[in-house]
C-alpha cells in the first residue's frame, strides 16, 4: 500500500511509540495524586509540556493538553469567548475544519453568538480587506485556520493577526494541518490561541494541545474542570502527551529538511500530472498551498469512484476530511476554488510527507494511467 493520506492521520513514528509503551508501565499514574506515583507522572507530563512549548518558541505555561484538534477548537473558541465581556460577534470563514465550523454555527443557533462567516476570494484566501469590512463594534473574536486540510491553502495568520491586535479583538487559529510541517514561530504571530494535535505528526492519537497568548486571562470554566488549570475535564493521559512532544520535537528538528523534501515531491508530483497528461487539475495555487497538500478536480469522473479505484491498486488517497465523509457533502473548503457546485464531485486529495518518496510518485503516476485510461475506454464503449 502506498499511503497518500497524511493529511487525515499518520502512523505513529518509532521513538513516540517507543516513549508511550515506556511512560505507560514505569509512569502510570494519574498525575493530579498527591502521593509519589502521581508526582512521577506529573513531572514526566511537565517534561513533555516544556519539550512541545519549545517547539513553539514559547512557556510551557501557555501550552494546555487535550484529547486532539476537535476539543482543542472548541476548547480555545469557548475559552476566549468567556473572556470577551459584553460582546457576541464572531468571524471565521466557510473552510473551517467542522470541528469549529459546526460549533460556531450552533453556538450562533442558540444566541450566544452572532457568526460572520467569510467566503474568500477564488482561491478560499481571505484578505485583511474583506476581514475588516466585517468587523463590528462588538466584534470580540476572529477565528481562521492556518493551512486548510482539504486544499492545503495558508491563510495569511501573520498578517491578520497583527491587524486584529491592534483591533482589540481575540484571534484563535486552527494550527492542526501546519504544526510540524511549516514554520509557526509564536514570537512573530500575534495571535492569542492555536491548536495543535498529535496524530497529524507522527505521534499517537487522542492527544493535542492548545497555547494561550499570555495577554489572555484565562477564566475557568463554570462547570468545574479538574485538570489542565481547570479548563477541561478527564485525566490527562500522560504517556500520550509525552510521546506526543517526543514527535513534535522530531518533526521541528528536521523541518527545513522535510519542507524541502515535500516541496520537490509536490513539484515532481504535479510536473508528472502534466507529462503524462493525466485528467488530475490541482486547484489551488502552488505558491499559496502547503506542500503536503495537492487537492486535484478529476475530468468527468466522480471522486469517490476514483479513490476506490486507487484503493483497489493499493493507493491510499481521500475525497476530503476524513472528519467530514459519510456525510454525503461536498466540502465546503473546495468551494470557492470550483466553477460550479457539481465540480465538488469530482475532487480526490493527495497528501504526502517526509516518508513519501519519488518512487511513490511514480507508481502513483502509473497507477493513474492505467485507471485512466480504463475509465476512458469504459466512457468511450458507452
Amino acid at each position: 500500500m502506498i499511503y497518500c493520506d497524511y493529511a487525515a492521520t499518520t502512523p505513529i513514528m518509532e521513538d513516540a511509540l517507543s516513549v508511550y509503551m515506556e511512560i505507560s508501565r514505569k509512569h502510570y499514574g494519574n498525575a493530579s495524586s498527591l502521593h509519589d506515583i502521581g508526582s512521577n507522572a506529573a513531572s514526566v507530563l511537565e517534561n513533555g509540556r516544556e519539550m512541545l512549548a519549545t517547539t513553539l518558541q514559547t512557556a510551557s505555561n501557555h501550552i494546555y493538553y487535550t484529547s486532539g484538534g476537535t476539543e482543542g477548537n472548541r476548547l480555545a473558541i469557548d475559552t476566549l469567548l468567556r473572556c470577551c465581556t459584553g460582546k457576541k460577534h464572531v468571524i471565521s470563514t466557510m473552510m473551517e475544519h467542522s470541528s469549529v465550523y459546526y460549533h460556531l454555527k450552533n453556538l450562533h443557533k442558540t444566541g450566544d453568538v452572532e457568526v460572520t462567516f467569510l467566503t474568500g476570494d477564488k482561491q478560499g484566501l481571505i484578505s485583511l480587506e474583506d476581514l475588516a469590512a466585517n468587523i463590528r463594534p462588538d466584534t470580540c473574536l476572529v477565528s481562521i485556520q492556518h493551512v486548510n486540510g482539504e486544499t492545503g491553502v495558508i491563510q495569511p495568520i501573520e498578517q491578520i493577526g497583527l491587524f486584529l491586535r491592534k483591533q482589540g479583538i481575540y484571534f484563535h487559529s486552527d494550527c492542526v494541518q501546519s504544526f510540524g510541517k511549516i514554520k509557526i514561530d509564536l514570537a512573530n504571530i500575534a495571535v492569542d490561541a492555536i491548536t495543535i494535535s498529535s496524530h497529524k505528526i507522527f505521534g499517537p492519537k487522542g492527544v493535542g494541545a492548545v497555547y494561550f497568548h499570555p495577554r489572555v486571562v484565562l477564566i475557568e470554566n463554570p462547570v468545574k474542570m479538574n485538570n489542565e488549570k481547570g479548563i477541561r475535564p478527564g485525566t490527562v493521559d500522560v504517556a500520550s502527551a509525552t510521546a506526543f512532544a517526543f514527535a513534535a520535537d522530531y518533526m521541528h528538528k528536521h523541518l527545513a529538511e522535510h519542507l524541502s523534501h515535500l516541496q520537490n515531491i509536490k513539484k515532481y508530483f504535479i510536473e508528472q500530472l502534466a507529462v503524462h497528461q493525466l485528467p488530475l487539475i490541482p486547484v489551488a495555487e502552488n505558491n499559496i498551498s502547503c506542500p503536503s497538500i495537492v487537492g486535484c478536480l478529476t475530468a468527468t469522473t466522480q471522486g469517490d469512484y476514483i479513490l476506490l479505484e486507487y484503493n483497489r491498486y493499493g493507493i491510499a488517497i481521500s475525497s476530503g476530511s476524513a472528519c467530514s465523509l459519510g456525510q454525503q457533502q461536498i466540502p465546503r473548503a473546495i468551494m470557492p476554488l470550483l466553477h460550479n457546485k457539481e465540480d465538488g464531485n469530482r475532487y480526490i486529495r493527495f497528501s504526502f510527507s517526509h516518508l513519501t518518496t519519488f518512487n511513490d510518485i511514480d507508481q502513483v503516476i502509473d497507477i493513474s494511467a492505467k485507471i485512466f485510461s480504463r475509465i476512458k475506454e469504459e466512457q468511450s464503449v458507452l
